[in-house]
């Protein structure tokens, strides 16, 4: 293994894989037990990782060096597994010696600039939409409507991103325009889908199952904090969109 003497880089390394851990989903604990790892093959005295889910306090001190702190605040967050597989991937490679300091550096910053494409998402929304339509006991013609209501999803969700709309509106009007597409969807004489389908199916590709998931993770590792957080953010996410099936529901007289 490489000798450490560039403590900095060691520090800015920690922190960018636990700031694209955050972003995609990772627990607090796998988080920060990342970050330590990486900070202890430098081999100074002190090396703590304080994370939250919307953000993570780095330290690394010594006698011999001066303390250095990095305070990161995290204000985009989602569901990547595969990046959160990457980054332990390159964890652990660096922290056994098979990678350098740098190398291991510039693979986390180029993983991190690099993602899927916006029409791959929007491609993949239509067809889980499409598939749970179809698990659900649907016919072929509720599958096109589930297939068209997260075709509008997909536009809504463009539209939101580029006026950096916040979450909780965000989902609730995609929930809204799904109600709104099943109530069309079943009213077209030629398609006539059932409309508790194709919504159901609609909004299975925006539903924090993932985010729940990681709570229960974080509370039964001890992080109450993080867990209770996350918990609270699912159950806003759920809750928008009910309100936002609901308003669709409302408006178009289903209710």
């Amino acid at each position: 293994m490489e000798e450490i003497t560039d403590y900095k880089l060691v520090l800015d390394t920690a922190v960018l894989a636990g700031q694209i851990m955050l972003q995609n989903g990772a627990e607090i604990h796998r988080v920060e037990d990342t970050i330590y790892r990486i900070l202890k093959v430098s081999n100074l005295k002190t090396a703590e990782a304080y994370v939250t889910p919307t953000g993570l306090i780095v330290t690394l001190d010594d006698p011999g060096v001066d303390s250095m702190t990095v305070v990161k605040r995290i204000e985009t967050r989602g569901t990547n597994l595969s990046k959160i597989a990457e980054v332990n991937s390159i964890s652990r490679q660096f922290c056994s010696g098979s990678i350098s300091l740098k190398e291991a550096f510039h693979r986390l910053k180029y993983m991190k600039l690099n993602s899927y494409a916006a029409w791959q998402k929007y491609v993949s929304q239509v067809l889980v939409a499409t598939s749970f339509a179809i698990l659900l006991g649907g016919s072929f013609r509720d599958a096109v409507g589930a297939g068209v209501a997260g075709i509008c999803m997909g536009a809504v969700m463009f539209f939101c991103r580029k006026i950096d709309l916040n979450n909780f509106l965000q989902l609730l009007l995609d929930a809204t325009v799904i109600s709104l597409t099943a109530f069309a969807a079943s009213h077209i004489s030629w398609l006539h889908a059932r409309m508790d389908i194709v919504i159901i199916g609609g909004i299975m590709p925006i539903v924090p199952g993932a985010a729940l998931t990681t709570a229960v993770r974080d509370t039964l590792q001890g992080n109450y904090v993080a867990g209770g957080a996350k918990a609270l953010e699912a159950f806003v996410s759920a809750a928008a969109i009910a309100a936002g099936v609901a308003l669709g529901m409302l408006l178009t007289g289903g209710v």
